[in-house]
């Protein structure tokens, strides 16, 4: 086949026939990417809107969760590899990995450990009160 492409972070590539942004390229020949996919619902906690980066794109929504490492030689650029995100939008992809990567080890813990901010409502109330006189 032809030379090697050239990929740098923030490319939008094909693996496979997924589309993928590229995070990092490791010396062994590898990527770091982040999955990409259509901004329809249903959405999850760690999906981060590409914005105006990926006009040309029909999947516009990074999926946090969904990161891998796989060999560049896998990767295929799109366009020549021109179709790019701006770097604080991969600050951002990456930054939502970390976060989801300790969401997820939290949920793992037996249950009890971590203290859940959640309160569910207390029986027999009927809300909170909003104008008017108090209530006894």
């Amino acid at each position: 086949m032809g030379a090697r492409q050239v990929f740098c972070r923030g490319a939008i590539a094909l693996c496979g026939k997924k589309t993928v942004l590229v995070l990092r390229l490791c010396e062994t020949g590898s990527a770091v990417v982040v999955r990409l996919v259509g901004d329809k619902p249903p959405y999850h906690r760690s999906d981060i809107h590409l914005g105006a980066g990926a006009v040309l794109l029909r999947n516009h929504v990074a999926r946090a969760c969904c990161i891998a490492s796989v060999p560049q030689a896998r990767l295929r650029g799109i366009s020549g590899c021109i179709v790019r995100v701006p770097e604080d939008t991969v600050l951002k992809v990456e930054a939502a990995c970390k976060v989801e990567a300790l969401r997820q080890r939290e949920e793992l813990f037996p249950q009890g450990v971590v203290r859940s901010t959640w309160r569910g409502p207390k029986l027999g109330s009927c809300g909170r009160k909003i104008g008017g006189a108090p209530s006894e």
